[in-house]
């Protein structure tokens, strides 16, 4: 045999070995991620806003973590919607379903059913008023949001109180994206036993801000405040109202201060309006945790059997540490 032929057989055996060994050295320098092939389902009532678009984020870094799939409802506050998703999302036989229980009876059968068939389905976000007794949810991974209520409101009535202002016929009001839902119960709530706490004897006014479209939210609460000019502590149960109060007090021609405005969540307008003595403190909880953990949950659960509550809220922000809020704010992850 002619030594070129022998030279161009070697080399095509050596082509050859090549492309079985360097797959096969690739493969062994990339493990299976330990979810791979798993997939979960998140339904919420939540909507295209920054508040969700942080729970988003939580929910793909956990997923991109382990290897799963996982989908996000938002169902902007529609609870027929929510329950048509949910029923999709059992039907599809997922490993795991985290759910917004933002109603105390309308879950309660679904979740039921959902677990019956096999499916682990958790909590998140907002919770039935009796936690686990009030709904067959299998742990909550979210903020007490009685607790975070009563926390934000003793800081906004404390200042108004310095002010010198008389609290017994002071004026209140909390704006609610979902009046009726569970989280602006739980919240007023809280508010409610601070009120008590202060000796304010007025009762706390709530304001429909419409949904969760946030010039709906803003135009809502500017038309109250010019409707109510002697309004001198203002919640806003949510995000986004939370959001909008610093828009809507100016819309209303009402100066820093002149209003103890605060409430719930680090939304970009609420960072703005703590450095700018519109808003005197909001409580963030910390949401990005309640995206990450629901993936991290469901699939230990699906594993080990494990189902942990999680409380992931309740903690004061004012101007003084919002530094790292704004530093990740961006990032979507605060």
């Amino acid at each position: 045999m002619k030594r070129s032929k022998i030279f161009k057989i070697i080399v095509l055996v050596t082509v050859l070995s090549l492309a079985f060994i360097i797959p096969t050295l690739s493969m062994a320098k990339t493990p299976k991620k330990p979810a791979a092939g798993m997939y979960f389902r998140l339904v919420t009532h939540g909507g295209n806003d920054p508040f969700w678009a942080v729970v988003q984020k939580g929910m793909r870094d956990a997923s991109d973590l382990l290897g799963c799939r996982a989908d996000i409802d938002l169902c902007g506050g529609n609870l027929a919607l929510q329950q048509k998703r949910f029923a999709e999302a059992v039907a599809m036989r997922p490993d795991g379903i985290a759910l917004v229980i933002n109603d105390d009876k309308a879950w309660d059968k679904p979740v039921s059913d959902a677990i019956k068939k096999g499916i682990n389905v958790i909590g998140i976000n907002n919770d039935d008023s009796k936690g686990a007794a009030g709904n067959a949810r299998l742990c909550y991974i979210g903020q007490d949001d009685r607790r975070a209520g009563y926390v934000i409101a003793r800081r906004l009535f404390a200042v108004a109180k310095r002010k010198g202002w008389y609290m017994g016929n002071l004026k209140v009001a909390a704006a609610v994206e979902v009046p009726g839902a569970n989280y602006g119960n739980f919240r007023s709530e809280g508010i409610r036993k601070a009120m008590k706490e202060f000796g304010i004897n007025s009762k706390l006014d709530i304001i429909d801000a419409g949904g969760l479209e946030m010039t709906t939210v803003e135009s809502r609460i500017t038309s109250y405040l010019i409707a109510h000019p002697n309004t001198k502590v203002l919640f806003g149960l949510g995000g986004i109202c939370t959001d909008r109060l610093t828009s809507a007090l100016k819309n209303a021609g009402k100066r820093p201060g002149q209003v103890v405005a605060g409430g719930f969540d680090t939304a970009p307008g609420t960072l703005s309006g703590l450095k700018t003595g519109y808003v005197e403190a909001t409580v963030d909880q910390q949401q990005y945790l309640q995206g990450y953990f629901a993936i991290m949950t469901l699939y230990l659960m699906k594993k080990y059997g494990f189902a942990p509550n999680i409380d992931t809220g309740g903690y004061l922000v004012d101007k003084n540490n919002i530094s790292t809020i704004q530093k990740y704010s961006p990032m979507h992850i605060r």
